[in-house]
């Protein structure tokens, strides 16, 4: 026999199958890569048909005693018939390459092999399209190779190529994920079947953050668009479920090392993984051991102008506020699996671990045009997120028709701030210095007169300034001076966020009860607890005691240390925006010693109750609580194959949900405003039916329809009672008690058709049916004397969603043979939604729903070189409605180009190239329209080159 590179040929294999008296046929299906799931095993000329499941397993149930051609179909492989023989005590064998089986004295055997050029690529999408292919309900499939083809570093970002999702963005990176459009958190996110705990800084829903979660730990990603009954429901838009990888069947080390640059920040980066796995010479014990790392430095630059409402319902700028980012963000991670083979089964157990750091050093002037002033803020900080798990669990056959599998799980996620400025004030550090100007006579004017705003409009609004050049309105010599900018105040921002699932178990049982009928029943219950605290300090300086408010450049002298040129500082926005405003940028204190002026200085500050925020002056009181939930579902389901070609799943789930959340309200009375402890408790049960079926009009082609009933628990911060006012938003968040979980009604058709080589294409239509959906009403309102941005939760009026999904994934080789190894991706999903809002006279769209999501990819693979560029768009959508049109807040569309290319330069090394937002595009937030901006954020282009060596 030939030995073929892996990366260059495949083999498929049926590694074993077993015939037993009672009619079952088990067996496993592999290549020379590894297992082969979704492969389809049927029983010709009779209605006996399943798939290998992601282990490459199958199990053919109650099979008439006699001779039978046990077909096997792979996309991507020439179908293979295998002839068994079923009878009384006979066992059927069929090794690695070859069968075998005794029958009486007589030995004979007989080949199955075959041989095809396959990039690596190419396996990833044959694996991807065969899983999707088989499955009984609508989903898509993203395996590892798949994974590795493009440049995304993070669970986020693996899966924005799929159909219809889209992702959220922070300093760059992928953070939340969507399904068709729909808000985060009314899909769920989950690893290894499991809905993770979440904790953020700013975010209190319940969509998870995956930034922290490194794609080298993903082996495979399934997106589940129709729920079935043993899958959790609240999941409007569809299920994103990240599997990790379990025990090899042999040995495996891979090391994996890269670095790279980014075109803003003034550092690089590295990352490393490794991943380690064997089985015992038995082949009964297994294990895995994967982590990896990534540090990265980045940088960002950001232009927000911050906008209020003015007498004539007219949103003008009030400030505007020019961010530096720079800051080094961390990944770490680590995936550990084990299992051991019973004689009916296994256990396995599985445990996780990740972790995000981000050092952040920002540098914010504030043009306060209604103050006439200029702020700068410096501010220093460590974000870290920190996510652990532990999964044991059991598949065991009671016997050959009847399988049971449980597992027990326990996860804990965790946000705080790192030991800045020391480790008894952990916080978001910022210090203030204020310097006192006077404007141009353009402030405040609109159709050309002034309206005594204080207010810059943009021009769409009858203003002087363009959205992208809002001026500062100084002097274009104007430069802030440490001698006159005063410290104005030091601000300590402090979260705490810990959310527990205690505990999680979960019992399926499935029964064959015949060749075509397939029962599961199944339980699942999750107890969990959310803790979280939070805080907006605002100290002053004691003039009483100490004298004169110090300078900048009185607080430099003290500290014995140079004032320095910003970093970046010349470098900021240049050729992003078509203004220049870093001339008026001061000089500033290097950040490291300002955390050692407020260790020698904090005594003579003073504590500001009036600017803070602490539940004992009855701040920020929605942020700070403490929640208990459990959930307890039970459901049954059932699989029938009805013909050859029509198999029906049907069934029902029913969730209960209990929560208690204990917070804080003031109230106001004739001695004052007073904090008072209030708790809050909300108990329902959500029926979910759904009805799924499938139908073959040939071994290429089918048809998926789909009856689903879904929901979405309100998140937790909508549910806390109390208010919060965030200063550097001029913002305040109220929550809500009394919110109702929102229900959809779904109804999904899809048509697939495949190809021999394992391309595709499909097209399908959604609609959704919407009931109490929870939309964040925005409008302008008095806090402590001044204007602010009020945001509180409502459940709206019904609503409604529909959509058409289109995607295709082929070589090129049906052209010409000479363009075999060249081949394109392209999908797109186009939505539209409406919804009513008490107190609007207007149809409006979904929040955070997005018209048009799309993605094209163009590729060449061959057995040793890979290349792909790949285009991601998302639309915008509206982020927050305000109480009109004009006054909704919107995050604008969002295009990004990368690439990749990889070459094997042996059996074992791989180098490749990663290069991400090969365009600059900016991240945007606007109001009511593109040309009246709110934020713009550019990061510019990152990469990193690296070197994959298989030691085994």
């Amino acid at each position: 026999m030939i030995k073929l590179k892996p990366v260059a040929a495949a083999i498929m294999a049926i590694t074993s199958i077993n015939a037993f008296a009672d009619g079952s046929v088990i067996g496993e299906i592999s290549d020379a890569s590894g297992k082969l799931s979704g492969a389809k095993i049927s029983i010709v000329g009779a209605n006996f048909v399943t798939a290998s499941d992601k282990q490459g397993k199958f199990n053919l149930s109650r099979l008439p005693p006699g001779q039978h051609t046990l077909k096997i179909d792979y996309l991507g492989y020439q179908p293979k018939e295998v002839m068994i023989n079923v009878t009384d005590n006979q066992e059927v064998n069929l090794g690695a390459l070859q069968l075998s089986y005794a029958a009486d004295s007589l030995q004979e055997e007989q080949a199955i092999e075959e041989v095809v050029a396959l990039g690596y690529m190419h396996r990833g999408n044959m694996l991807a399209m065969n899983m999707q292919k088989e499955a009984h309900n609508i989903k898509n499939i993203l395996s590892a190779d798949g994974i590795g083809k493009l440049p995304d570093r993070n669970a986020a970002e693996a899966v924005q190529r799929m159909p219809g999702i889209s992702i959220e963005r922070d300093q760059g990176e992928g953070r939340f994920v969507a399904v068709r459009g729909l808000p985060a958190q009314w899909n769920s996110t989950s690893i290894n079947g499991d809905r993770l705990p979440t904790a953020e800084e700013e975010t209190t829903s319940r969509a998870v953050a995956f930034d922290f979660f490194p794609t080298d730990m993903i082996e495979m990603v399934e997106v589940s668009k129709a729920i079935t009954p043993d899958m959790e429901g609240d999941a409007i838009g569809g299920n994103v479920n990240f599997i990790t990888s379990r025990a090899p069947d042999e040995q495996i080390f891979t090391i994996n090392i890269a670095a790279g640059d980014s075109e803003k920040a003034q550092g690089g980066s590295q990352s490393f993984n490794v991943l380690y796995g064997d089985r015992s010479a038995d082949g009964r014990f297994g294990y895995l051991v994967n982590a990896t790392a990534w540090e990265r430095d980045w940088a960002t630059d950001n232009y927000e102008p911050r906008r209020a409402i003015d007498d004539d319902g007219i949103a003008g700028v009030h400030r505007l506020e020019l961010r530096d980012y720079t800051g080094t963000r961390t990944t770490y991670g680590l995936n550990a699996s084990a299992e051991y083979l019973l004689d009916n089964g296994l256990v396995f157990a599985k445990a996780m671990y990740g972790t995000l750091s981000d050092e952040e050093t920002h540098y914010k002037h504030r043009i306060r045009f209604n103050k006439n002033r200029v702020e700068l803020q410096e501010i220093y900080n460590e974000l870290i997120t920190e996510m652990h798990g532990f999964q044991i669990g059991g598949e065991h056959d009671l016997d050959l028709n009847t399988q049971l599998n449980w597992q027990l799980s326990t996860y804990e996620n965790t946000f705080k701030y790192g030991d800045i400025p020391n480790k008894e004030d952990n916080a978001y550090y910022v210090v203030k210095f204020k310097q006192a100007v006077e404007f141009d006579d353009e402030v405040g004017q609109r159709n050309g007169s002034d309206t005594g705003s204080s207010l810059v409009y943009n021009t769409i609004d009858g203003g002087t300034d363009p959205g992208r050049e809002i001026g500062s309105h100084l002097s274009d010599d104007w430069v802030m001076d440490p001698q006159q900018a005063v410290l104005a105040d030091v601000e300590l921002y402090g979260i705490d966020v810990k959310e527990r699932d205690k505990i999680v178990l979960q019992l399926d049982l499935t029964h064959a009860y015949n060749a075509q009928l397939e029962l599961k029943t199944g339980f699942k219950y999750r107890e969990k607890e959310r803790n979280a605290s939070f805080y907006d300090k605002f100290y002053g300086w004691n003039e009483a005691e100490y004298g004169p408010t110090p300078t900048m450049a009185d607080i430099a002298d003290d500290l014995g240390v140079e004032l320095k040129d910003q970093p970046g500082r010349s470098d900021y926005l240049d050729g992003d925006m078509p203004l220049s405003y870093h001339q008026h940028f001061s000089q500033v204190i290097p950040v490291n010693d300002l955390k050692r002026w407020w260790q020698q200085n904090q005594h003579k500050l003073t504590f500001l109750p009036g600017d803070s925020q602490t539940v004992e002056n009855g701040g920020g009181l929605n942020r700070n609580f403490d929640l208990t939930e459990s959930h307890t579902s039970l459901y049954g389901m059932a699989t029938y194959q009805l013909s050859d070609e029509l198999t029906l799943l049907g069934g029902i789930r029913a969730t209960h949900t209990d929560t208690e959340v204990d917070g804080y309200v003031a109230v106001e009375n004739d001695s004052g405003t007073s904090v008072e402890p209030e708790k809050g408790s909300k108990k329902y049960w959500s029926v979910l039916p759904s009805l799924h079926l499938t139908y073959e009009l040939d071994d290429l082609r089918q048809v998926r329809m789909a009856l689903t009933r879904t929901f979405a628990r309100p998140d937790f911060g909508q549910l806390s009672p109390g208010a919060t006012y965030l200063e550097m938003e001029n913002q305040l968040k109220s929550g809500n008690p009394e919110l109702d979980p929102t229900y959809s009604n779904n109804f999904d058709l899809m048509y697939e058709h495949y190809f021999d080589n394992a391309g595709m294409f499909s097209v399908g239509y959604f609609y959704k049916q919407i009931t109490d959906p929870v939309f964040s009403q925005t409008y302008q309102g008095s806090y402590r004397d001044q204007s602010v941005t009020v945001k509180s939760p409502l459940n709206g009026d019904d609503a409604w969603l529909h959509g058409i999904e289109f995607a295709t994934n082929t070589s090129l080789g049906f052209i010409s043979p000479a363009m075999e190894n060249f081949g394109f991706s392209f999908n797109f999903t186009l939505m539209d939604s409406e919804m009513d809002i008490p107190g609007r006279d207007d149809k409006v769209k979904i929040s955070r729903q997005a018209d048009e999501l799309y993605n094209f990819a163009f590729y060449f693979d061959n057995n040793n070189f890979s290349a792909r560029v790949a285009v991601n768009h998302k639309g915008e959508y509206i982020e927050d409605h305000g109480s009109n049109a004009d006054l909704d807040t919107y995050y604008g569309d969002y295009t990004s180009v990368d690439a990749t290319a990889s070459y094997y330069l042996t059996d074992n090394a791989m180098v490749y190239l990663e290069l991400n937002n090969l365009t600059d595009e900016p991240l945007e937030y606007y109001t009511g329209s593109a040309q009246r901006p709110n934020q713009i954020e550019y990061y510019g282009l990152r990469g990193q080159i690296g070197i994959k060596y298989d030691f085994f």
